[in-house]
């Protein structure tokens, strides 16, 4: 029945009514009948936390796990202890059927930080934290090891796509297992050197804190991946955007361009980032490179460096666009 604003009210005889036919309905494991029954009371904000806790099961024995996890999600955001600690229970347990043990983690590391969690409430949790990141570990293993043997499938057949498809998922993983197989690989004449930057920067962001060979470009030096910065922040890299920041007022469309080309050439080239000397070059091989792209009259310097840094760019760029894409 409606009233005058056209909302349904739900008298409580009716009320009490779908409730015990919904709950009956679950008790009996027709849960396609329960959700018929309980979803009303849930949209009409009428449900008691029984009816709310039938409906997320039934849709969870259904296979509507997209239903539960926005029901409880929605009702944690709501809720007060201790009724918050129970959906989030349940959510979990959503998640954990979904084999989604990350996010278990992930939100557990953040629920624990409170003080507040009932005894028996953060027992329970921990006990789902334990056996949510021992599982998590196990399918990290088994998909670091299917990822390095497919990578080194994908180098014997010198398929670059796969071998970037697989190093972009196994920089996800812990390298320690793998880290000296891939190590050497640093040294190897063949290895694209944007695979190269890759494996430094999984090496880097996990915190790697030995003296590694790596030869690039031609050149062989020592680095240390802990003490390397992200190529973005580095300061040269920062010298030659300002000398090109005047370009973003008058023509931004080019200097997208531009920068996207900058930033593609010191990916490709990293850890071999520009020095002082490569800064002025750099630059107007950027400005011509730009000009010449959208047909705009330019005088820039004509010398055998700045023709040497615009071929690079270039080639940079088309590695860069066939392996990594435009992403």
């Amino acid at each position: 029945m409606e009233n005058q604003n056209g909302n349904i009210v739900f008298f409580p005889k009716w009320k009490a009514n779908l409730e015990k036919k919904g709950l009956e309905a679950f008790k009996e494991k027709r849960f396609q009948e329960a959700v018929e029954l309980l979803e009303p009371l849930v949209e009409h904000k009428v449900a008691s936390e029984n009816v709310v806790t039938g409906l997320v099961m039934s849709w969870t024995e259904l296979g509507q796990f997209d239903e539960a996890e926005e029901l409880c999600r929605y009702k944690m955001k709501e809720s007060l202890e201790p009724a918050y600690y129970h959906y989030l229970h349940m959510y979990i347990t959503i998640l954990f059927q979904r084999n989604r043990y990350q996010e278990i983690v992930d939100l557990l590391d953040e629920v624990f930080e409170s003080e507040n969690i009932p005894h028996q409430s953060r027992t329970q949790l921990w006990q789902m934290y334990e056996v949510s990141r021992k599982l998590l570990e196990d399918h990290q293993r088994e998909q670091g090891a299917k990822g390095k043997e497919d990578f080194f499938k994908a180098l014997e057949s010198d398929d670059i796509q796969n071998q970037w498809r697989c190093i972009t998922q196994l920089k996800k993983q812990d390298p320690t297992p793998y880290k000296s197989e891939f190590i050497v690989l640093l040294t190897t004449p063949g290895v694209h050197p944007i695979l190269k930057t890759a494996i430094i920067e999984w090496l880097r962001d996990f915190g790697v804190n030995e003296s590694i060979r790596v030869e690039k470009f031609g050149k062989s030096f020592e680095i240390n991946p802990n003490e390397l910065n992200q190529f973005e922040t580095d300061y040269m890299l920062k010298q030659i955007q300002f000398r090109l920041s005047h370009i973003e007022q008058s023509n931004p469309t080019m200097y997208e361009m531009i920068t996207r080309l900058l930033f593609r050439y010191c990916y490709v080239r990293y850890p071999l980032l520009p020095d002082e000397e490569e800064v002025a070059p750099i630059v107007e091989s950027l400005k011509q490179i730009g000009h010449q792209y959208f047909q705009l009259p330019y005088e820039g310097e004509t010398s055998e460096e700045v023709q040497k840094y615009k071929e690079e760019i270039e080639l940079c760029e088309q590695h860069y666009s066939l392996l990594v894409g435009d992403s």
